[in-house]
């Protein structure tokens, strides 16, 4: 098993057991982005991770590179973190965030 595949299980796992599931995300994958997805990707020529978040037509915000796994695996839960953070927000406001999920649908939640 190669080192990414090693490493997308483990934020696969991670995923998981915060209940991430129902978040747009994407993990070491070759397709275009998305909209409203959370990257993380590996750049073999400079050997760097990039993290990165998309909006609406797939626009990308600031792209964070690292060297190391670690601090890659940090900014890519911190991304998903501020993800769901904004998304009850806007539900709180009576706003619409731009996908449904049920971590900031239900009603009951903070």
């Amino acid at each position: 098993m190669s080192h990414l595949d090693e490493q997308s299980k483990e934020l696969l796992s991670e995923i998981q057991a915060m209940g991430y599931e129902s978040l747009r995300y994407s993990i070491f994958n070759d397709h275009r982005p998305s909209e409203w997805e959370t990257r993380i990707e590996f750049d073999p020529k400079s050997e760097e991770y990039e993290v990165y978040s998309t909006m609406d037509r797939a626009s990308i915000t600031g792209v964070y590179r690292f060297s190391r796994f670690e601090d890659a695996k940090i900014r890519f839960f911190r991304n998903l973190d501020l993800t769901v953070f904004r998304y009850k927000q806007l539900v709180k406001e009576g706003r619409s965030p731009p996908y449904s999920s049920p971590l900031w649908n239900d009603s009951g939640s903070n």
